[in-house]
């Protein structure tokens, strides 16, 4: 029983004891792999020893087998940079001591490689078998990788009192620098996962990230040793010759277009100084639409102020966007200008009429009232409208007010009423106006007539105010449709300003906005219809 006893457990023990070989195995890397790293750990001390100012700018000491100098002299150029990069100071770091420095730019890249020089450091520590307990390892490593990563972050924003930035340090191999960084640190991602994976996954992810990194760190001394430095290819600028012929050609495709538009107005000269005259015309009964408004406006501030506003905006427009397609957007907006700014007065006007004429319908059953009352108590209708004009208040009062002078200076009563039809947009009114000319032609009780007409305002008043009610959706829809639009795109040019520009300043995005307006106002138009009941 023994020795069957001794013949099961014997796997188990050999097992157990390939086991404990492979944990004490810490070789993870070959010969020459150490061999490279050692090289790479020994180039990384050179560039520290370059980028310390506290030690004297010489030729630096490396082994014969990694380079076959047995000095390296630090480029000719590095002596003038390294001086400028050490004064500029604007970096605030808090040392183990609690105490805190201002570092200069130098220290600041002596800091990045020295890291790089630790990490190696440990991994060839971890090779050979260090003392450290794994844990110990990892805690070690990830300092490094925070204090590398920190310093990092400092290349990478740029104080406020820097003058200029640290990309282009070095002669522009700054750019160089910090983008090999950036894959180091990638590379940093390998190592710490490598230590939370399994024994054998882990030491091959742990020696290929390690000679990653190695390699990434001869990169970067020979591109500080690399001269001349790289330096980015320049757009070719035009000669001055080109600039006089771009020149002339722009002046004499200014004269054409000129000539051009000359030639057409001249053709049309006759039909222009006919719409002129009619146009005239027009802002003069416009004129005296806004008197009878009680409004002294000059059309031409309406038209001219329209104008410059399309001026304004096109012009901000096409500073904006730049190019012969910001001058195209200016002339899209002097001719809106143009066009909308000859409408405006009759849209003003209608918009006047419409507000005064709701106005007076909001009065009218109280004037309605007054004058019935008037009426029985033995009053005629004039000194009825004279009590309206006192006791009410304007609109109603002035169109009243101004009934009662036209009829005193000699005017016939029946046509001051017209003329007040005329002014005012008010369908009530029409009514009472024109019961009053039929009582006066005639005959009949107007006392009654008024009365029905203050109870048909009553019940229409109610139907609207129910319709205003129902109708609240369709309103309030037509807002969002014509808000909308315009609010998200206002959301995306916060968000991505050169994409918007570069897309709205071709001929498609152009294309695209003005299809997008046509539709949004017809979109508005439709969804105003639905809701529009009159009464």
């Amino acid at each position: 029983m023994k020795s069957a006893a001794k013949i099961i457990l014997l796997p188990f023990i050999l097992g157990f004891a390939q086991c404990c070989v492979f944990a004490q195995q810490k070789d993870v890397f070959s010969q020459k792999q150490a061999e490279y790293i050692d090289c790479a750990m020994e180039r990384l001390f050179v560039l520290n020893a370059f980028f310390d100012m506290t030690r004297p700018f010489e030729s630096k000491k490396v082994s014969a087998a990694c380079l076959s100098a047995k000095e390296i002299a630090p480029p000719a150029w590095l002596k003038d940079k390294l001086s400028e990069m050490e004064r500029y100071k604007g970096w605030q770091v808090t040392l183990d001591n609690g105490a805190r420095e201002v570092f200069s730019e130098a220290e600041i890249w002596r800091r990045v490689f020295e890291k790089l020089y630790m990490t190696l450091q440990l991994a060839m520590q971890v090779n050979s078998g260090s003392d450290l307990t794994p844990r110990q390892n990892i805690t070690q490593f990830g300092q490094i990788r925070v204090n590398f990563l920190i310093d990092l972050d400092r290349l990478n924003i740029n104080p406020d009192v820097i003058a200029h930035n640290v990309r282009d340090s070095m002669d522009g191999r700054g750019r160089g620098f910090l983008a090999t960084l950036k894959l180091i640190n990638s590379e940093m991602d390998g190592v710490a996962e490598a230590w939370l994976s399994p024994i054998g996954q882990g030491d091959i992810k742990f020696r290929r990230s390690i000679l990653a990194i190695a390699v990434l760190s001869n990169s970067l001394f020979s591109d500080l040793l690399e001269s001349p430095a790289p330096v980015m290819p320049q757009e070719a600028k035009p000669g001055r010759s080109n600039i006089v012929l771009v020149v002339l050609l722009q002046m004499l495709g200014t004269m054409a277009v000129f000539f051009g538009v000359f030639k057409f107005l001249s053709d049309k000269d006759e039909k222009i100084n006919i719409a002129v005259r009619r146009y005239i015309q027009k802002s003069s009964s416009w004129a005296d639409d806004y008197s009878r408004q009680f409004l002294d406006i000059d059309v031409k501030y309406i038209v001219f102020g329209t104008l410059g506003i399309f001026i304004v905006a096109g012009s901000l427009f096409g500073l904006g966007i730049g190019g012969f397609m910001g001058f195209v957007v200016f002339i899209f907006c002097f001719l809106a200008g143009l066009y909308i700014s000859l409408k405006m007065p009759a849209v003003f006007l209608g918009i006047l009429k419409r507000r005064r004429g709701a106005k007076v319908n909001a009065q009218l059953m109280d004037a309605l009232i007054l004058l019935s009352n008037s009426l029985k108590s033995g009053m005629d209708i004039v000194q009825g409208f004279e009590l309206v004009s006192h006791d009410l208040r304007p609109p109603i009062s002035d169109e009243f007010g101004l009934i009662v002078k036209n009829y005193k200076l000699g005017s016939p009563f029946e046509t001051a009423l017209e003329g007040m039809e005329e002014r005012v947009e008010s369908r009530l009114l029409s009514y009472m106006i024109k019961a009053i000319i039929l009582q006066r032609q005639v005959g009949g009780n107007l006392t009654k007539i008024f009365d029905r007409i203050v109870e048909s305002i009553r019940e229409e008043s109610k139907l609207e105010e129910k319709l205003q009610a129902m109708t609240a959706q369709q309103r309030i829809q037509a807002i969002v449709v014509g808000i909308m639009p315009w609010i998200m795109v206002g959301v995306m040019f916060m968000f991505q300003p050169d994409t918007m520009i570069a897309f709205y300043t071709k001929p498609v995005g152009l294309g695209v906005l003005l299809f997008c307006i046509i539709w949004i106002f017809l979109g508005i138009k439709m969804v105003n219809k639905m809701g529009d009941i009159k009464v």
